[in-house]
């Protein structure tokens, strides 16, 4: 099993640590009847933050590719893979740069179609190129 981090860009970082410190100060201001919502809810905001942050990769396994991105993760069959290449986008699916891979494993854009972003993307469309027998670019 070979794991790929994902990259991150400047963007996105600054995205989800602006709403990880918007959420800290709601905790510290928040009115006291209102802080039995507030607090937990931010809490829990960060909590999903952090999961989505650092646990944020894909992974090889023997028969597919597992995307995670925090509590969400796609399994994609190597056998349904047809095409796999760079894309940028400010779009995001599993992916936390704008650096991202398409890849397309399905009949239909919406649920046939993931965008990832391994830090390393060269590396790891290499071995997916060795994976998938229906890859075509």
């Amino acid at each position: 099993m070979m794991r790929y981090p994902s990259g991150k860009s400047t963007g996105f970082s600054v995205l989800l640590w602006g709403v990880v410190a918007i959420l800290s100060v709601s905790v510290v201001i928040s009115p006291s009847e209102m802080r039995a919502f507030i607090v937990p809810a931010s809490l829990l905001g960060i909590a999903l933050i952090l999961w989505v942050w650092f646990g944020t990769y894909y992974e090889f396994h023997d028969r597919y590719l597992l995307a995670r991105m925090g509590p969400f993760f796609e399994r994609i069959p190597y056998g349904r893979i047809t095409s796999a290449k760079p894309f940028k986008s400010l779009a995001s699916s599993m992916a936390l740069s704008s650096d991202m891979i398409e890849i397309r494993h399905g009949k239909h854009y919406f649920s046939g179609t993931t965008y990832i972003s391994p830090a390393n993307r060269e590396s790891f469309l290499a071995e997916l190129k060795s994976r998938c027998p229906n890859l075509q670019n």
